[in-house]
């Protein structure tokens, strides 16, 4: 079998069913994996058959195996691993615990810095896919981390949740460079999702645009960004803010 295979490291509360139907429709075959059991279900419903799924935690190396061992069982190999960590819910700098804070960072940078680190290793133990088409330089794999927009700018009220983006941007960037001998490329979407836009209603005033990325358009992103025609993309941002970077101040 020639078809690229995709795991998708969480599911967020949309976008994730997005980027499983989007690698799907592009010939990939593909694994969803979540904590959550009920978003599993409502993803299956999404996906078109073939598609599998892994139930359990993803923080660990043990989990993270776990999900890299579905994908082997049901498929022999993955190519493309997209991650959609946890946005942490809003919190004050003067209100936040220690406890909660080392928590929610070992869920973001720990949990970042060990799924680049057990998907790398599996990708470099198994053969390239062979080329068809045009030719291009080979890619060993990517893995693409998808991210809020707290991973670039904060707002009062999410400070664990800044930090933690910040924190997961930052081993992007440094895995990035560790791996790109190896032809591993990695690579970040970081977008104003749906769920932001409903929680803080403040888009149609600090965006151009006047919305929030649609979780297609995050999905579309991430397709792109782990494509052959991005084989020359590693280290790198993709950013979906409707604008809202280029502008001072407030919209009228």
């Amino acid at each position: 079998m020639g078809e690229p295979v995709t795991l998708v490291l969480g599911l967020g509360r949309e976008v994730g069913d997005a980027i499983a139907r989007t690698f799907q429709e592009d010939g990939h075959r593909v694994l969803v994996a979540d904590a959550s059991g009920e978003r599993l279900e409502l993803a299956r419903d999404a996906l078109e058959d073939g598609a599998a799924t892994y139930h359990g935690e993803l923080h660990s190396r043990l989990g993270l195996r776990n999900a890299i061992t579905a994908a082997l069982e049901a498929f022999g190999r993955i190519d493309n691993a997209v991650i959609i960590p946890e946005i942490e819910e809003g919190d004050h700098l003067l209100d936040f615990t220690q406890e909660k804070f080392e928590k929610a960072l070992a869920r973001s940078a720990r949990g970042a810095a060990m799924a680049l680190r057990v998907i790398s290793e599996r990708l470099l133990e198994q053969e390239d896919l062979p080329q068809a088409g045009a030719q291009r330089i080979p890619q060993k794999g990517t893995i693409t981390f998808v991210l809020g927009y707290g991973a670039i700018a904060s707002m009062p009220g999410r400070f664990t949740e800044s930090v933690g983006q910040h924190a997961i941007l930052g081993v992007m960037k440094a895995g990035a460079l560790e791996l790109a001998e190896h032809a591993i490329r990695v690579n970040a979407v970081i977008a104003i999702r749906p769920c932001e836009e409903r929680s803080e209603n403040w888009t149609a005033r600090r965006v151009p645009l006047g919305r929030a990325a649609l979780a297609d358009e995050i999905a579309e992103a991430t397709r792109y960004i782990a494509s052959p025609q991005a084989a020359y993309f590693t280290g790198q941002s993709l950013i979906l803010d409707g604008g809202r970077s280029t502008l001072s101040g407030l919209l009228d």
